[in-house]
């Protein structure tokens, strides 16, 4: 994928972020400190101005191929560790700069690259945040996403396809957290006030991933 067009669909989902902080601070606040969304919005202003570089006066501005793109998710990565020291926040950080290094690889499709992409940010939370898969964190949207970009990379599809299924897997790992005990983090103190809603970490991720798929389309 181009850096422009990453650009843009960077640009989509801090958008969609932005638009959503409100309730993600309030699912956030069921079982946690209730301010996700505030850390969600300053990681949506660095990837506004990261990548309103691109196509200017940015590194490896509108290159085609996985040089650009590894440039703009390095400089998000630094700069969301930089302004977001949260626990997601560097979580978010841990998976750009992670991405960032997998794309920088060639030799692959775009879903390959977006399969490796993914596949890495997941192992980089997974280190880095110590969670396991069913601890009903962001790794169990994370590995949603990288099974259904691995069926899409089996079945031959173009990227903007491929990346809508994944947006579905997203939402439906975000709805099926709802029935999921926490393990991990704050919310396992008070496993009983999460039942029920969302794990405000996979919503981010579908809301996220949502609106890429949708900026690909369009474009």
């Amino acid at each position: 994928m181009a850096s422009s067009a990453l650009a843009r669909a960077l640009s989509a989902a801090a958008a969609a972020l932005l638009s959503k902080a409100d309730d993600l601070n309030r699912l956030d606040g069921y079982a946690g400190d209730g301010d996700l969304g505030i850390t969600m919005s300053e990681v949506a202003r660095v990837l506004e101005e990261e990548s309103a570089e691109v196509g200017t006066n940015g590194p490896g501005a509108g290159e085609a191929g996985g040089t650009g793109a590894a440039q703009l998710l390095s400089s998000c990565g630094s700069a969301i560790a930089r302004r977001a020291p949260s626990t997601m926040g560097t979580l978010t950080a841990t998976a750009f700069l992670r991405a960032a290094k997998a794309v920088a690889s060639e030799g692959a499709s775009e879903v390959g690259l977006a399969e490796r992409c993914f596949a890495a940010a997941m192992e980089g939370v997974q280190a880095r945040g110590k969670a396991s898969l069913g601890d009903r964190t962001v790794l169990d949207g994370l590995d949603a996403v990288c099974t259904s970009l691995r069926t899409s990379l089996g079945a031959g599809v173009v990227l903007s396809e491929a990346l809508r299924s994944a947006a579905r897997a997203s939402s439906l790992a975000a709805e099926a957290s709802k029935s999921m005990v926490p393990k991990a983090g704050r919310a396992s103190w008070v496993p009983e006030r999460a039942l029920g809603h969302p794990d405000a970490g996979c919503q981010a991720l579908a809301i996220a991933l949502g609106a890429v798929a949708e900026s690909l389309e369009e474009g």
